[in-house]
């Protein structure tokens, strides 16, 4: 593949670590990914988490005009920083354990808060000799995976309610009411499907849009409390630093430094 004058110049040190990185991996362990290919996101990454090898579908779903340009880049310099310290968190799991992470359903949620399900598969790379060398992430959009997601659907419309009323007051027996349970059911088969409560996925909604409000506007912290459905800003900030592990303000300050 050649350069092209109109790109940014590549980084040649990340281009000879990933000619090392290719050159220690057996090709039949990519291939089992690569068969899924071109309808699924493809990433493969050595152990520092910088990105080694990707599809065209999974660089343009990060920004990218092409592959290239994401090679060297970790995730804390793809994804916003809270995004990012999750998918980290899974490569972690992998790095350090061994064990592949399969078919996990994650939210992903994009700039302007909407919010998508992705079916995810992280495997580890060894070499020849049998050292791990890193991992390889494959990413299904639910949309193209309903199979997978199944069980997962009869929950879609009160996804939706909250994705788009989270703002405003939610009651749990109201949810309950859409998919025409009780209210301990409900909140018994939600837990099971998303391995946590109807209330947390309301306050992680109400967090995640707040952090787009933080890191893209210059509103007051009380104001954006308000804005995201949060009753005052004392219960804003404690379930913020309970979620992000951060104070809403030391947030806007770390996201405002990252792109700087």
């Amino acid at each position: 593949m050649t350069e092209m004058s109109d790109h940014q110049p590549l980084d040649k040190q990340a281009l000879r670590a990933r000619e090392q990185f290719r050159a220690r991996l057996h090709g039949a362990e990519l291939q089992p990914l690569f068969d899924y290919l071109p309808d699924v996101y493809f990433v493969a990454k050595d152990m520092q988490g910088r990105v080694m090898l990707a599809n065209q579908l999974a660089a343009r779903m990060c920004g990218f005009e092409r592959e290239l340009d994401m090679v060297g880049k970790t995730d804390l310099e793809i994804f916003a920083e809270d995004r990012a310290r999750g998918y980290m968190q899974d490569d972690r799991h992998v790095f350090e354990t061994g064990e592949s992470i399969v078919d996990r359903v994650e939210m992903a949620p994009d700039p302007n808060n909407s919010i998508n399900w992705m079916v995810v598969t992280k495997v580890p790379l060894y070499s020849s000799e049998g050292e791990m060398v890193g991992l390889a992430c494959i990413a299904r959009n639910t949309v193209d995976t309903h199979t997978a997601l199944r069980p997962y659907t009869a929950m879609n419309e009160v996804l939706e309610h909250v994705r788009l009323h989270y703002a405003q007051p939610i009651k749990i027996d109201q949810l309950a009411e859409m998919v025409h349970l009780s209210t301990s059911q409900f909140e018994r088969r939600f837990r099971q499907l998303f391995v946590l409560t109807p209330t947390k996925h309301i306050q992680n909604v109400r967090v995640s849009a707040a952090c787009h409000r933080l890191a893209s506007s210059h509103e007051t912290v009380a104001t954006i409390a308000a804005e995201v459905g949060f009753y005052d800003q004392s219960h804003f900030t404690r379930a913020f630093q309970r979620v992000m592990g951060v104070s809403p303000s030391e947030y806007r300050k770390q996201e405002r430094r990252r792109v700087l």
